[in-house]
């Protein structure tokens, strides 16, 4: 997935399963339970996505994300 520059996945978006991601270059603010978690380049998340989440790059430059979805585990 690639992000430019101020935007943002928009309103909370929510479905079945797990997501799993890794910031491969840049940086995103992935919010979800009301929390914002500021992530660059080499860190990495693991959500429910049941839950309502989005994604915003607020910054100047590219965001490069590799994500795998997967089935309900929780």
């Amino acid at each position: 997935e690639t992000y430019q520059p101020g935007t943002t996945t928009g309103e909370r978006i929510k479905h079945q399963g797990e997501e799993i991601g890794t910031v491969l270059e840049g940086e995103i603010v992935l919010t979800i339970n009301g929390q914002d978690y500021h992530l660059v380049a080499g860190q990495s998340y693991a959500i429910n996505t049941g839950i309502p989440h989005s994604f915003s790059n607020t910054s100047a430059g590219i965001c490069r994300i590799i994500s795998a979805h997967t089935p309900t585990t929780f």
